[in-house]
C-alpha cells in the first residue's frame, strides 16, 4: 500500500515538474521576444529549449536571432527541427532566407516554393523566389514571379526594378526600360537611376548608362556602386583617364575593393600609367592571396579565376592578367 502511494506521488511530482518546465519555457519565449539584443535573445531561447525540447516557438525565434547574428547554419538547424515536426510556411520561408544569405540559391529556391505551397498568398516569398530565380539565371521564371507580384502591387518600386532587370537579361530592351522608367517615376532616387544604368550598361548603351550613373551620383555621392559602374561604362567607351578617376572615387569608400582595384589597374594600363597599374594589380593579388591558402600552388590566372572579372570577361581578362603580371 505504501509502495503504491509512493509510486503515485512520484508520478504526480513528475507531471507537475514537466508542466512547470513547459510553463517556464513558454514564459522565457515571451521574455525573449521582448528583448532587442539578438545575442541575449539566443541565450534566452536556448534556455527555453533546455526546459522543453518540444517548444517549437523557441526554435523558431532562436532561428530568427541567429539569422540576425549571421549564424545562418545555426538558424537553418533550428528551422529544420521545426520542419521535421510541424512544417509551415513561415519556417520554410525563413530557412530559405538563411540559405539565400549563404549563397545556397538552389536550397533557398526549394524552400520558397514550399512556403508558397503552404501559403498561396505569401507575397514576400514570391518576391524572394524571384530574386533566387534571378541569381540562378532563371530569368524567365524570375520575370513570371515579379509579374505575378505586380498584379497585386503595381506600384512596388523594388518589384518594378527586378522585373526590369530580368527583362534586361532576357534582352527584351523595350520591356526592361518600361519597368525601370516606372521605378524612377515612383521614386526618382539614386538607387532607381543606378539600376536603370545597369540595364543600359548590359544593353551596351554606354551613353545612357553613363548619364544614369552620373544622375545617381548627383543624388547620392556615397553611392559607390554608381561610381564603379560609371567607371566601367567609361572603360568600355575607351575613356580611360575618366574611368581611372571613377575607380579612384570608388576606392575612396573601400580601399580594398578587389573589383575596383582590378578595374583601376586596367584603366591605368590603357592610360600608360604603368606604375599605378602595377601597384593596383599587386594590391588585388595580395588580397586574393591572403584569402587563399593554396595561393603558392596557383598561377595568376588560377588565382583570379573565381572573381567576377574573370567569370564575366573570360579570355579577355586572362590577357589583362598576363599583361599586368609582366609589368
Amino acid at each position: 500500500m505504501n509502495k503504491q502511494i509512493f509510486t503515485k506521488t512520484l508520478i504526480v511530482f513528475f507531471l507537475l515538474s514537466t508542466t512547470f518546465s513547459i510553463g517556464q519555457s513558454k514564459k522565457l519565449v515571451r521574455q525573449g521576444k521582448r528583448l532587442a539584443d539578438p545575442k541575449q535573445q539566443e541565450i534566452v531561447f536556448t534556455e527555453a529549449i533546455a526546459l522543453d525540447k518540444e517548444n517549437l516557438d523557441a526554435y523558431f525565434y532562436r532561428g530568427l536571432a541567429r539569422f540576425d547574428l549571421e549564424n545562418y547554419w545555426g538558424a537553418i538547424l533550428d528551422y529544420t527541427n521545426i520542419i521535421f515536426t510541424k512544417p509551415d510556411a513561415d519556417t520554410y520561408y525563413n530557412r530559405g532566407n538563411a540559405k539565400y544569405a549563404l549563397g545556397d540559391f538552389e536550397g533557398a529556391y526549394e524552400d520558397y516554393l514550399m512556403a508558397i505551397r503552404y501559403k498561396r498568398d505569401f507575397f514576400q516569398a514570391y518576391y524572394n523566389l524571384g530574386m533566387t530565380q534571378f541569381n540562378l539565371k532563371k530569368y524567365k521564371q524570375a520575370s513570371r514571379s515579379f509579374m505575378f507580384l505586380l498584379k497585386h502591387f503595381p506600384n512596388d518600386v523594388n518589384t518594378n526594378i527586378q522585373l526590369g532587370l530580368s527583362f534586361t537579361e532576357l534582352r527584351q530592351k523595350e520591356l526592361a526600360i518600361i519597368f525601370l522608367n516606372k521605378s524612377i517615376a515612383l521614386e526618382p532616387n539614386s538607387d532607381t537611376y543606378h539600376n536603370r544604368g545597369i540595364a543600359y550598361l548590359n544593353l551596351r548603351d554606354f551613353k545612357k548608362a553613363a548619364a544614369d550613373f552620373r544622375k545617381a551620383i548627383s543624388l547620392d555621392k556615397t553611392n559607390d556602386s554608381a561610381h564603379f559602374y560609371l567607371g566601367i561604362t567609361q572603360l568600355f567607351s575607351r575613356n580611360y583617364e575618366a574611368a581611372a578617376k571613377s575607380f579612384e572615387d570608388t576606392l575612396s569608400f573601400n580601399a580594398v575593393d578587389l573589383e575596383a582595384l582590378m578595374a583601376l589597374a586596367i584603366a591605368s594600363y590603357h592610360s600608360e600609367n604603368y606604375d599605378k597599374a602595377k601597384l593596383c594589380f599587386k594590391k588585388a593579388r595580395n588580397i586574393l592571396a591572403a584569402e587563399n591558402e593554396l595561393f603558392k600552388y596557383k598561377n595568376e590566372i588560377a588565382l583570379f579565376s573565381e572573381t567576377s572579372w574573370s567569370m564575366g570577361d573570360g579570355r579577355i581578362f586572362e590577357t589583362y592578367v598576363d599583361r599586368l603580371s609582366a609589368l
